[in-house]
């Protein structure tokens, strides 16, 4: 019988390197040096990930545009031999900018693709920081196509997430800095409903008028949500908070609380530095490196990692990034997301989990 996996998410950065400069992304920021994943060191990550069941869901995602990657279709494809749970997160550019994608990443029989939409209008696309080259209508008609050659596909069963930035103000959440996309029951609802009009046109299995509107009438303002239009798309929108990024001058640190890094997920950065999770953009922990160790010797038998985990478990937030990342700018605030993350984490998602197999996978 195999064993447990032994995270639930590894995040495998691809590449660094993004063609789109978003003014909610830290890639403006980020220190390191821009570059894509040796072939050979992607190989034997994937095929130490399968060997030794190390991560329920493999994501090609943490910074950078996967998509550009020269060989992210035989990444792709790799990762289907080894009978990888792979999911991908795009910008979704591509599918205009070089069109013969839509027809290969159908084909490719993906499980989930989930394309970061944020800015669902022109007069928010500005954000983005997009090639001149790709209008916003271009880009979006690009992510139609996608989307509708998927449903259309009977082979396909790749399930597509469309992603909504959602910017209504939340007590819990420290964005590291103001900006107006959708905000409020009324916009999101909007654009929702726009969105799936569009996206399920002329579409044979789409839900009638009256269920589209009960479904997107779930939703409530700023909170990760998920609704669904079809088995194998949804819509997900999704909080406006930083990546740890916010100025150091400006946040009150936290000294308890607890976080997941290293004990159910864990990155990959380019180069192969491992990091705790997907928020450590810069490499800031990093706990080892797969060009000297197996990620098992990292996660199990080298102190930063185990360090790390040994004070998340006894609720210390030990690490000055960590503590940074799980702060906030006021003393109530602050103590409310440290308190929340114990509860998260310890309580609630373990509930939901029992309750709803296949929570937080989605």
């Amino acid at each position: 019988m195999p064993t447990a996996y032994r995270l639930e998410r590894i995040h495998l950065e691809v590449t660094n390197v993004c063609n789109f400069k978003c003014e909610f992304c830290p890639d403006a920021i980020m220190q390191r040096s821009r570059g894509h994943m040796d072939w050979d060191l992607l190989s034997r990550a994937l095929a130490q990930m399968a060997e030794q069941r190390l991560a329920k869901i493999v994501a090609f995602h943490l910074m950078g545009e996967p998509l550009i990657y020269p060989r992210i279709f035989d990444a792709i494809a790799l990762t289907r031999q080894l009978n990888l749970n792979l999911h991908l997160t795009t910008n979704g550019s591509t599918f205009h900018l070089k069109p013969d994608h839509i027809a290969r990443l159908v084909a490719s029989v993906i499980p989930k693709v989930t394309i970061s939409l944020q800015t669902p209008d022109p007069d928010t696309f500005i954000i983005r920081g997009a090639p001149p080259q790709l209008k916003p209508e271009q880009y979006f008609d690009g992510i139609t196509r996608f989307v509708q050659a998927n449903l259309a596909d009977s082979s396909s069963r790749t399930r597509v997430h469309l992603k909504f930035l959602d910017t209504t103000p939340h007590p819990f959440l420290v964005p590291h800095k103001a900006m107006h996309v959708v905000e409020g029951k009324a916009q999101m609802r909007q654009e929702l409903t726009a969105w799936a009009n569009r996206l399920l046109a002329d579409y044979p299995h789409r839900p009638s008028a009256a269920d589209l509107q009960q479904r997107i009438r779930q939703h409530r303002p700023g909170r990760w949500q998920v609704i669904e239009l079809d088995s194998k798309l949804a819509l997900e929108t999704f909080p406006l908070d930083s990546w740890g990024n916010v100025e150091s001058d400006q946040v009150i640190p936290a000294s308890f609380g607890y976080c997941n890094g290293t004990t159910d997920q864990a990155g990959i950065l380019y180069d192969g530095t491992v990091v705790p999770c997907c928020k450590d953009y810069d490499g800031q922990i990093p706990l080892g490196n797969l060009n000297h160790h197996s990620l098992t010797e990292i996660l199990d038998q080298q102190q930063p990692a185990c360090g790390l985990r040994e004070g998340f478990d006894r609720f210390q937030v030990r690490h000055p990034v960590c503590q940074r990342c799980m702060g906030a700018d006021t003393r109530p605030k602050a103590a409310l997301r440290q308190v929340g993350s114990i509860a998260y984490f310890k309580a609630y998602s373990p509930i939901m989990k029992r309750l709803q197999p296949g929570w937080g996978e989605v």
